[in-house]
């Protein structure tokens, strides 16, 4: 059998951050079309369906990966590693009944949801995802095994193929609604049996405008194929893991379950899991139920405002409303636009902003057993140097990427969806505070990860509590007042992630008894960071003087602002030779950054 090989924290955040980077070009791939395909209105039936989808998600299975991989990294350590293999067997167990009794709860919560909301067009998509529950929850039970064993291939392997099954499949399936709804429409007139209104716009063909119209008309069945793409993709990933299981197995020896010591009963390790998982679990729900309730009061507070100052947020948005709010009046015309409105903000500007803190999370699912292993072992000095080295990668990466989409928020919006100019218009202003957010949001998911590995599981789940009310406030606040509308929930996000960050921060250092220093780990890549943006910014406007083309602009300022942030970062000496270490031949490239003076 070949050996078993444990990951460094670094190591194995390479190997998560390279397959989410492919995952989220991926889902670019896949999202951007999409939103070009379906626009604002379709969208919005899209984030609704999954609104509803993630607190149940998080409810089914958000703690238990994280206690399997934790519980699973301590008995590696103390090698009792008959444990190590009932550990899956429990949780494999519990990840079935929890994904049986998700599936069940959002069917019985699809039709109260969608009258609460008033987005019945988004039940053809609730219904398509919710098996998804049942196969993430298999794959999680595998996921998290192998992420405790510090073996992160798995896990990424996993991810690629489920990332490329919805971009082939729901993809694929979204075109063929939408060429189905423009068959009909050709032959009678009607889109899947509607009348629909074609809005003749100046700067557009008929062609064009006719598609828009078709589009709308069609949006929610497309959205509904799209998100069927994502569940058939968990499914195959789901079965991968099952397959790899059975053929490669954890490479642990016969040698080293005869010398472990007699396991645990099933009983006294459930409610080890339990104990794990239940704090994490309500952490993980709280963050999905504010983005649940996201979705509730921002689009009934859009309405409110609107029906409060309508000629308001028709002036602030004229000439950017869909051509499906065209014939309509009353409620059906405040209701279509908070729709549009809300699939702006959640399909288009946040689904950028979620790339920073989905990037950075990988890197806690990678410190996690590394660190649970340092603690359990009461190894000072490797618990101080994971914490160090944590903290910096993610500032590293959360800090140039959450600025930058804060300063080129515009052109990137427009570069990537060209063919729906007024939705990128009408996102430019959430992007530009959701990019400072993302700052935040990134550096606070490792630092939950990081408590957790110390025990201190309860921490964030009060954190995150009163981060969420406070979102849920200045949402319901902001979005209210007709002139801010929309605008007023990017608003919150910001409040929320940047409070978490700093009560994580404080309790992960006064919990770990570690004193690190700020001036490395955040200081640093916070002034690297801000010439990044500073240098994208000026660089864009500058070259928008001289190159006609606003899609180069943004690219030439993006590649501009990349050689800045390393040169800061070498100037600066920002990564060390610690940091290098634990990569892959890390000691070479040490030792050649060092004979140049880039690090100590």
């Amino acid at each position: 059998m070949a050996k078993r090989e444990q990951q460094s924290f670094l190591h194995g955040a390479i190997i998560l951050v390279g397959s989410t980077l492919l995952v989220k070009f991926i889902g670019a791939i896949f999202k951007i079309p999409l939103g070009n395909l379906i626009g604002g209105v379709g969208m919005g039936y899209f984030s609704a369906a999954y609104d509803l989808y993630l607190p149940l998600y998080a409810l089914a299975m958000g703690g238990l990966p994280i206690a399997v991989s934790r519980m699973v990294a301590e008995r590696v350590a103390e090698k009792r590693y008959r444990d190590v293999r009932k550990v899956l067997r429990i949780a494999q167990r519990a990840f079935l009944i929890t994904g049986i009794s998700g599936f069940v709860i959002m069917l019985l919560l699809a039709y109260p949801y969608i009258l609460y909301t008033g987005t019945s067009g988004a039940l053809p998509g609730i219904l398509c995802i919710t098996p998804c529950l049942l196969f993430c929850c298999i794959m999680s039970s595998y996921r998290g095994y192998y992420e405790g064993l510090r073996n992160m291939y798995p896990t990424a392997i996993s991810s690629l193929i489920e990332a490329l099954g919805k971009l082939v499949l729901g993809l694929g399936f979204a075109y063929l609604v939408i060429l189905k709804a423009r068959a009909e429409y050709a032959e009678s007139g009607t889109v899947f049996g509607k009348a629909i209104t074609i809005v003749l716009d100046p700067e557009k063909t008929i062609e064009e405008c006719t598609n828009e119209a078709i589009a709308d008309g069609a949006a929610n069945y497309a959205a509904a194929a799209a998100i069927l793409g994502i569940t058939i993709g968990a499914a195959l990933g789901a079965i991968f893991l099952i397959i790899r299981h059975k053929v490669v197995g954890d490479k642990i020896t016969v040698a080293e379950l005869r010398a472990a010591p007699r396991p645990q009963r099933n009983r006294q390790v459930f409610r080890i899991m339990l104990a794990i998982s239940i704090p994490v679990v309500l952490g993980s729900l709280v963050t999905n139920v504010a983005s649940l309730i996201d979705l509730a009061t921002v689009q009934r507070r859009l309405v409110d405002a609107y029906n409060s100052s309508p000629g308001t947020i028709t002036a602030m948005y004229e000439g950017l409303l869909p051509a499906s709010v065209q014939g309509l009046t009353g409620k059906e015309l405040a209701q279509e636009i908070s729709v549009y409105l809300y699939g702006c903000y959640k399909g288009f500007a946040y689904s950028l902003y979620n790339l920073v803190p989905t990037l950075t999370s990988v890197l806690g699912v990678s410190a996690l057993p590394v660190l649970t292993t340092a603690w359990t072992k009461r190894d000072k000095r490797g618990v101080k140097v994971n914490i160090e080295s944590m903290v910096r990668t993610t500032a590293l990466i959360s800090l140039p990427a959450g600025i930058g989409l804060s300063a080129l928020a515009g052109g990137i919006l427009h570069l990537l969806y060209s063919s729906k100019p007024e939705e990128a218009t009408v996102a430019t202003p959430m992007l530009v505070i959701l990019g400072a957010a993302a700052v935040f949001a990134g550096l606070m998911a490792p630092l939950t990860n990081m408590l957790q590995a110390i025990g201190k599981q309860n921490i964030p789940v009060r954190n995150i509590a009163i981060g969420a009310v406070l979102k849920i406030v200045v949402n319901f606040v902001l979005v209210g007042i007709p002139s801010i509308n929309v605008v007023g929930a990017p608003v919150g996000t910001l409040c929320c992630y940047f409070y978490i960050f700093i009560s994580n921060f404080i309790c992960l250092l006064k919990y770990s008894h570690v004193r690190i220093s700020i001036l490395r780990t955040l200081l640093k890549p916070a002034f690297a960071g801000i010439l990044c943006g500073a240098a994208a910014w000026t660089s864009n406007g500058l070259l928008g003087w001289i190159i006609p083309s606003s899609k180069i602009v943004t690219i030439l300022a993006i590649c501009i602002a990349g050689i800045v942030y390393v040169i800061a970062l070498l100037c600066t000496r920002a990564i060390t030779r610690e940091d290098l270490a634990m990569l892959p031949k890390g000691q070479k490239i040490a030792a050649v950054l060092a004979k140049r003076g880039w690090i100590r």
